[in-house]
């Protein structure tokens, strides 16, 4: 479908909008896939909050020319879809993870985190990371070990003395 300019300014606008609060950016050569896989990409990253748009070259190079990824509009080559996460990079990975894993026709061009453009192998280390909830439950583990083994030290000494009790009462009789 054909834009006229001022749908295309509009475009323009809405994807600056989203980088702008944006932390991690992705784009990808999504050739080969079909529209249903697609789709299947954009359910799976709506449920993530991660915004997904196919946009035209030109305009995701003006999008992306006022944003701190400035530097992904070099590698804007060829069909590109544009992938954006607001939080969580983590969770970000995992899904885009995943999704490249079971789909071998979309390729990563580009990933960029707080502007700062990482190594597109990167998603794989990114994605082995826990997620903040499994970070924070291991902290409180962690945390919580030392008082458990006190505790534990200090219950066990009634119940020794206890048992020793009890092993003198029943020697006696």
């Amino acid at each position: 479908m054909a834009l006229n300019l001022e749908l295309k300014k509009n475009l323009v606008k809405e994807v600056s909008d989203i980088l702008s609060q944006a932390e991690t950016v992705m784009t990808a050569d999504y050739r080969g896939l079909t529209s249903n896989e697609l789709n299947e990409f954009r359910k799976l990253s709506r449920q993530s909050d991660i915004y997904v748009k196919v946009v035209k070259n030109n305009m995701l190079k003006m999008a992306l020319k006022n944003s701190e990824f400035s530097t992904l509009g070099e590698k804007v080559i060829g069909p590109q879809i544009l992938a954006v996460s607001k939080n969580n990079l983590g969770e970000f990975a995992k899904l885009v993870k995943k999704f490249v894993d079971n789909h071998e026709n979309i390729k990563i061009k580009s990933l960029s985190y707080k502007g700062n453009e990482l190594d597109v192998s990167e998603v794989k280390k990114l994605a082995s990371l826990p997620s903040y909830d499994e970070a924070i439950a291991i902290l409180m583990s962690v945390m919580q070990a030392p008082i458990q083994k006190l505790l534990a030290t200090m219950n066990a000494i009634p119940t020794k003395v206890v048992r020793t009790f009890e092993a003198i009462r029943q020697s006696k009789n």
